[in-house]
């Protein structure tokens, strides 16, 4: 900004252009979400949630086992397991006043407190959005885990991400996950286990070819403050869930004359959940 005499005249459009560049880098519990772009017109949707669980040496819990059936007969009809949902979309906003004076001087370090202020409005509601977004999870997911002991004290944390994604995989019929989310806290217990941070828990040895493991246990780990300490996340991206966005960050202002110009950045979204068996919740790290 320091190459302009004063913010310019569109100030909309100045945010914009900064919300535009800052918006990608933003992204941490919603990239496990199969995310859609709608009309925002729209006020109600309408899903089918899949309500059925799976055990490994039956099946789809839903469905009752095979029927011998007589040579012209039928077997026993059974229904699906699911379920008709609806939502509606929810809607984020901040507003905030900027002086006169700071939006018509020359000077790039008000220029620059501006825009910063334009880019902290967007991540404090990325942040309560996050939040939010862990809440339903939390609340929505089908399958669970309890670990014996806490990872700070005599808990194994190795051992309960292998043990959680192995649960996982029995409930989730075979499904695979490969996200976890985890406090601050107990991602700093995980790192410190040598078997987090060998290679030999991998099936690749990357180290034989001078390079290293970006996901060690087979997940991708997203560390947000948000996530309850002595709890964990684990699903499959984008499969149990998806986040609808109706209305992008938009930036609107109005001009208050002497006293300078207001600016409301606003969000609207809706998240689903879809097959909430792909889901786990942890407790008792």
């Amino acid at each position: 900004m320091s190459n302009l005499a004063q913010i310019p005249t569109d100030y909309k459009k100045a945010f914009d252009e900064v919300l535009h560049q800052y918006l990608p880098k933003l992204n941490r519990v919603r990239t496990v979400f199969d995310e859609v772009t709608i009309d925002s017109g729209v006020t109600t949707h309408e899903y089918v949630r899949q309500t059925q669980t799976y055990a490994a040496a039956t099946g789809w819990t839903s469905f009752p086992a095979p029927n011998v059936i007589a040579d012209g007969s039928r077997p026993e009809l059974e229904s699906i397991g699911t379920e008709d949902a609806t939502s509606t979309p929810v809607t984020y906003g901040h507003g905030y006043r900027m002086d006169r004076k700071i939006m018509t001087s020359g000077r790039p370090i008000q220029q620059q407190f501006a825009m910063r202020h334009a880019k902290e409005a967007v991540d404090r509601l990325e942040t309560d959005i996050n939040n939010s977004l862990i809440t339903n999870m939390i609340s929505n997911a089908a399958q669970s885990y309890s670990a014996s002991a806490t990872w700070a004290t005599t808990g194994d944390a190795v051992g309960d991400v292998i043990a959680a994604k192995n649960a996982f995989f029995d409930a989730a019929g075979g499904v695979q996950a490969d996200f976890m989310i985890l406090n601050t806290n107990e991602m700093t217990d995980l790192q410190k286990d040598t078997r987090f941070q060998s290679t030999d828990y991998t099936s690749s040895r990357p180290l034989d070819n001078g390079g290293f493991t970006p996901r060690p246990l087979g997940l991708d780990y997203i560390v947000d403050p948000a996530m309850t300490t002595g709890s964990f996340l684990l699903g499959k991206k984008a499969e149990f869930g998806r986040m609808i966005v109706s209305e992008n960050y938009t930036t609107l202002s109005t001009s208050e004359g002497a006293a300078g110009m207001t600016f409301d950045t606003i969000f609207t979204y809706i998240d689903q959940y879809h097959k909430p068996y792909l889901l786990m919740a942890g407790t008792g790290i």
